[in-house]
């Protein structure tokens, strides 16, 4: 592809993202966020959260292989992106929420990368739960990962999902997307340290072998339990891991959930892990709009607007 072409429309399913290189990567998230701008100006619809999932979705989509591997999407508003990049880039986009176009929230009926359609908050992870139990049935081998905002943390029925996710599966990905950017200033060095240590393949066969090596010699066993017991209260400094590691699901985080070549290898790193993991992503709402910035709660959905002002405009009869 040139990398001054419109991208976007040559996007025509997720394999296509994985012929681009990260230089292009980037223009194409502009170019999606110009697309759902202008859709939404004219139509209204979910602008902010659509615009703080650009890195993430696409990050997800070169990570994952759909329809093979599922998403499931709490509420799912947030599932403009995954539209573009499934094949829906058309003049259905442009009346996104109107007759003859596409649907707010993600559906199955609308296409076969859309595994759960929602509407209501909370339900992503126990029908993601619902879909790990029952691949591990079939013994079969597909990757699910569950999106799911802050928000659906008050939901009695994730908290339901929390608790039965490791006693059901070892294979759950979970991907926390934490739009308050308020604690974004807890991200520090040690943290990013931390996660970098923890993703290295390096690392992961030396831990292996290390704790191989301690269940065989004398005095072993106890130091491998003290050494675990310090990295666990280490990490219990740094991370709010606390809720999620007591509930038998590995933790790592916060992670900037704009980068996605940082995203796409914590993605690749959950693939291959061999119990349920959570990745706390830290987004913003309304990036690359400002107005939406400014006013976060007031463009998480809006009715027709002016692009260069933010000013509502009549509907279109």
């Amino acid at each position: 592809m040139e990398k001054n072409s419109e991208i976007l429309k040559e996007i025509t399913c997720p394999a296509d993202l994985k012929k681009l290189d990260y230089e292009q990567i980037e223009i194409l998230c502009q170019e999606i966020r110009n697309r759902i701008i202008d859709a939404t100006s004219q139509n209204g619809g979910h602008v902010g959260p659509n615009l703080g999932v650009v890195e993430l979705t696409v990050a997800l989509h070169i990570a994952f292989d759909t329809p093979q591997d599922s998403f499931f999407w709490d509420v799912s508003h947030q599932g403009y992106v995954h539209k573009l990049l499934t094949g829906r880039n058309d003049e259905r986009f442009e009346k996104i929420r109107q007759s003859n176009g596409l649907s707010g929230f993600l559906s199955r009926e609308e296409s076969k990368h859309d595994a759960f359609g929602a509407g209501h908050a909370g339900t992503a992870l126990s029908a993601a739960l619902g879909r790990c139990i029952a691949r591990d049935l079939n013994k079969k081998d597909e990757h699910v990962v569950a999106v799911a905002g802050d928000a659906a943390f008050t939901c009695g029925i994730t908290l339901e999902a929390l608790n039965n996710i490791a006693s059901s599966t070892k294979r759950f990905i979970l991907i926390l997307n934490d739009n308050e950017w308020s604690i974004a200033k807890n991200v520090g060095a040690v943290s990013k340290y931390f996660n970098e240590l923890i993703t290295n393949p390096a690392y992961t066969r030396l831990h292996k072998d290390a704790e191989s090596f301690l269940t065989q010699v004398p005095g072993g066993p106890s130091l491998m339990k003290f050494l675990s017991k310090a990295k666990r209260d280490t990490k219990e400094l740094i991370a709010p891991s606390s809720i999620f590691e007591k509930l038998g699901i590995r933790y790592l985080g916060p992670i900037d959930g704009h980068d996605v070549q940082s995203l796409v290898r914590f993605f690749e790193f959950a693939k291959t892990s061999d119990e349920p993991i959570v990745l706390h992503l830290l987004t913003q709402k309304g990036k690359g709009f400002p107005v939406a910035l400014e006013e976060p709660e007031k463009w998480h959905g809006s009715g027709p607007f002016d692009k260069q002002t933010g000013q509502s405009k009549p509907s279109s009869p």
